[in-house]
């Protein structure tokens, strides 16, 4: 497990500058520092689980796990002034009066959606808020706790290959969430080879996630060069 305690918060950073002072009344057309002001790390910092390595958590994509948050665009004046102001992908405001409700306008070029007409809010946080899992991203936690159980048995000795079969779990948690809610934890399952080869071992691993969710591809097929996970 792990997790980071900042010497500082994301305040600290420069946040583009709000040109217009726009507020829409659903609360889905606000700068970043309205939008994050309760994150306490940088995504640059942050735990992503998934895959193979460091942060393993096998039958999911490398630093596919973890909190998410709506995609958001940058509004711009005449597609070219920035106003510093940010939406979730798909909305669009009311530019005759901003302070009215945004509407899903994600058929529409100028939401910039997937084009399936749903939309996410700005506040949605948990993977039931959400109204399209394809137009979110996954920006990690300030802590995670992750756990295996493997069974390997040898298939060659005398080349050093060995099977292997495992159960993951785990999960990244954003601040203010509990690590320990195994209810929140994700889950994948699978088998692979291992071989000890003259370069350095190398692995196939071939997983499953348990509880995928609709984004997420199943099975998940990955190997690995010397610890390094692909």
């Amino acid at each position: 497990m792990g997790y980071t305690l900042p010497l500082n918060s994301v305040s600290d950073y420069d946040f583009p500058t709000d040109m217009l002072g726009w507020r829409a009344d659903d609360g889905n057309l606000r700068p970043l520092e309205e939008i994050d002001d309760d994150i306490k790390l940088p995504l640059s910092e942050r735990y992503f689980l998934g895959g193979l390595g460091e942060y393993q958590l096998r039958g999911f994509k490398a630093r596919s796990v973890g909190p998410r948050r709506p995609i958001l665009r940058e509004l711009f004046i005449n597609f070219t002034q920035p106003t510093g102001l940010f939406i979730p992908v798909g909305r669009v405001p009311n530019l005759f009066n901003p302070t009215l409700p945004t509407q899903c306008s994600d058929l529409s070029v100028g939401g910039g959606g997937n084009g399936n007409g749903v939309c996410n809010d700005i506040s949605d946080k948990d993977i039931d808020d959400f109204e399209d899992l394809d137009e979110t991203d996954v920006i990690g936690g300030n802590k995670f706790i992750s756990t295996s159980l493997e069974y390997r048995f040898p298939i060659s000795e005398a080349i050093g290959l060995q099977g292997l079969v495992f159960f993951d779990m785990g999960n990244a948690f954003a601040e203010g969430e509990n690590l320990f809610d195994v209810g929140e934890w994700r889950y994948g399952a699978g088998a692979g080879v291992q071989w000890f080869s003259p370069f350095g071992p190398l692995a196939v691993i071939l997983g499953f996630p348990l509880d995928p969710l609709e984004d997420e591809d199943s099975p998940v097929f990955e190997f690995s060069v010397g610890g390094q996970g692909f």
